[in-house]
């Protein structure tokens, strides 16, 4: 497969737009690149937050921005700098320490990457990739083809905005709610 996000990076840049994508393990030449950057220089600039101490929860944050090297700018001229996130703490009497790495088409201060990242997990991970995961079990699905897929994934998130569109923002409750009442189910129609 074709380096997709090479190319969404092209299109964002193009458009005049800026981007900041996480960075996974499929992309291990960006993420050994953000380590590297993370263990050999200085940042540009540091976030640190406390930002939970509820509920047997206490989670600490540190963001810092680091400049993207010469030598993958070469090949990645999109890429303008990294954002390494360190979150540790307690949580339900254990401890934990996860990092993560994005990457940046424009270099910003730390507190804004920080702001971003937040953001981003609340409105995109939190409210829809974890409910398309969990509750509508959308990787689990045993269609593969690629147009029945599409269109699975489709119907998904149009059922999903059908109902937080009628004031639901819980799926489950909304789902036990219409379930056997095709009337309303076809009011969304």
């Amino acid at each position: 497969m074709p380096c997709t996000v090479k190319k969404t990076l092209t299109a964002i840049v193009a458009s005049g737009n800026d981007a900041c994508i996480g960075l996974k393990a499929n992309q291990k030449t960006l993420l050994q690149k953000a380590q590297h950057c993370a263990h050999t220089q200085e940042p540009l600039s540091r976030d640190y937050a406390v930002l939970d101490i509820s509920h047997g929860h206490c989670v600490e944050r540190r963001v810092e921005v680091f400049t993207a090297p010469p030598e993958l700018v070469q090949t990645w001229p999109e890429v303008a700098a990294f954002v390494a996130v360190e979150r540790c703490g307690w949580r339900e009497g254990s401890s934990f320490q996860h990092h993560s790495g994005y990457l940046l088409t424009r270099v910003i201060p730390a507190p804004e990457a920080a702001h971003l990242i937040r953001e981003h997990r609340g409105a995109i991970e939190n409210r829809l990739h974890r409910v398309k995961d969990v509750v509508q079990q959308e990787d689990a699905s045993l269609i593969h083809a690629t147009r029945p897929a599409t269109l699975m994934a489709l119907l998904r998130t149009w059922a999903l905005s059908a109902f937080r569109q009628a004031g639901h923002d819980s799926l489950t409750r909304a789902i036990r709610h219409f379930q056997h009442d095709m009337p309303k189910l076809l009011s969304f129609l």
